[in-house]
């Protein structure tokens, strides 16, 4: 069995307490998950950044010590810059790097129903007078993600001529980045719902431009359906598709080729995979049967999104700079959920 190894990764400090404090907890958290993770599993903390080791340290130390994978767990709360962007290039880098190793990236803590018992515990150790006389309870994550959405729906700003399914979309885009502004961001072309469920229904295949969005959709939804659920980049060698002109995410898109045809597309980070994408759709007969074109930054990632509102291509998308591969994600897995409750499946 091919050895894995784990990296918890921090984001890492600068004070001092930190450069003690730091890798006394990745110590624990890792000696904690060797006890309930297969024994072929090496555990290792880094830091992103200020302390040691960081993430190519650890990387390369398991890479000496035989592990042919490597799965980089962030701990980190919040789908922030870190998460959506800096981790990925990271990652990438590491690909190209280690081509003989396989990395993967899980998704960040979140919301999990355990960290409201934690928080209750922290107040409750500061301020015992707080406690209360009962026991606190043990908090579901259905409750927790109904009351969410129900928050969610009281904090949207209007939006007119908004279908209940796109509603629905935009709900979860919103309760993925924490901000109820982004809701009058989101774009729908006329025919983006219903060519979703339809593809959805036929099994078509799902394909993402990173890993980070394939990593985010749910797969007992894809696999309820028969959706494939692929991304572009795996297959690729680190050598292929790099140029002045080109990045191996625009490469990798182009390369799936017919593949597109009838799939769900989910661009979440690289505005070139969008930008070769929209130039399929114009020169090649390309014809997804949805767009999600969500990437995000400063270089092309406006400008890719507008040429792709100007196509007759059905599409969701996030106006600007804004997006990432959590909402990409999030809309994938809001249109999975949508059709569930459609089919009536369980």
């Amino acid at each position: 069995m091919a050895k894995t190894g784990i990296i918890i990764l921090v984001h890492g400090s600068r004070g001092e307490r930190a450069v003690i404090e730091t890798p006394q907890v990745l110590q624990r958290i890792a000696q904690g998950l060797r006890l309930l993770l297969s024994p072929e599993v090496e555990v290792t903390g880094a830091a992103l950044q200020f302390n040691h080791p960081d993430m190519p340290e650890a990387v390369k130390s398991l890479v000496a010590q035989g592990a042919t994978r490597i799965v980089v767990a962030p701990y980190f709360l919040f789908s922030g810059k870190h998460v959506t962007e800096d981790i990925p290039q990271l990652v990438e880098e590491f690909r190209h790097a280690y081509p003989q190793t396989q990395f993967v990236v899980t998704g960040n803590l979140g919301l999990d129903e355990s960290f409201v018992n934690l928080m209750a515990k922290r107040i409750i150790d500061a301020v015992p007078a707080l406690r209360s006389n009962s026991q606190l309870p043990s908090i579901s994550t259905s409750p927790i993600e109904e009351q969410s959405m129900d928050i969610v729906e009281d904090l949207l700003p209007p939006l007119p001529a908004t279908s209940e399914e796109e509603r629905k979309v935009i709900k979860r885009i919103v309760h993925t980045c924490g901000d109820p502004q982004i809701a009058s961001l989101v774009k729908f072309s006329p025919s983006a719902v219903s060519s979703s469920f339809s593809a959805i229904a036929k099994g078509s295949a799902i394909i993402t431009d990173v890993r980070m969005v394939a990593t985010g959709i749910n797969k007992r939804l894809t696999q309820t359906f028969g959706c494939p659920l692929v991304c572009s980049l795996d297959g690729m060698n680190p050598e292929d598709g790099e140029t002045q002109a080109s990045t191996r995410t625009a490469a990798a898109m182009r390369r799936t080729g017919a593949k597109l045809n009838g799939a769900i597309v989910a661009i979440g980070n690289a505005p070139t995979a969008l930008l070769a994408l929209i130039d399929m759709i114009d020169h090649q007969d390309i014809a997804p049967a949805l767009v999600v074109g969500m990437p995000v930054g400063f270089v092309k990632a406006a400008e890719a999104k507008a040429e792709l509102m100007k196509r007759d291509i059905p599409y969701i998308t996030v106006t600007g700079t804004r997006g990432g591969s959590p909402m990409a994600a999030a809309t994938v897995n809001a249109l999975l959920k949508i059709a569930v409750e459609n089919n009536g499946h369980v």
